[in-house]
């Protein structure tokens, strides 16, 4: 038996959802990895808005929230790219234009341990502590 077939790995539960959401955006839409949400599939009379976020699709956060992320599955992520125009974020929240943080991180600690991270693509400046984090880890942060 193929000793990888006989090996289990222990999700990796992320501190910060928003985090997640940008390795989810990488194994979903770069790689391939995970199958992303698929609002299609739904009744659209069943989306309800959260009430504290104005058109966030809530089954699509749910989805996200409940995905398992393997070793394996992040040891793939070699880039990240830090912009609010990601393909996930639409898919949680439908016409989003960018223009406030909801999204952005507040505990980096994941995105600074991923095992593989080589280069993070940033649309706007990170903050000092997370560029200090990744320099040096060695990871190369580049303006998007």
């Amino acid at each position: 038996m193929d000793e990888a077939s006989t090996t289990t790995e222990e999700p990796i539960e992320f501190a910060d959802f928003n985090a997640k959401l940008l390795v989810l955006d990488v194994l979903c839409y770069d790689l391939d990895v995970i199958e992303p949400y698929d609002g299609d599939d739904d009744d659209e009379d069943a989306v309800v808005d959260d009430e504290d976020v104005d058109g966030q699709d809530d089954r699509a956060r749910e989805y996200y929230d409940d995905l398992d992320l393997l070793p394996s599955q992040l040891d793939l992520v070699t880039e990240l790219t830090v912009d609010s125009d990601l393909e996930i974020l639409q898919d949680l929240h439908p016409g989003w234009d960018g223009s406030d943080d909801r999204y952005d991180p507040q505990n980096w600690d994941d995105v600074v341990d991923l095992p593989s991270l080589k280069v993070v693509y940033a649309a706007a400046p990170l903050p000092a502590h997370v560029s200090d984090a990744l320099a040096v880890k060695g990871v190369e942060v580049r303006s998007a």
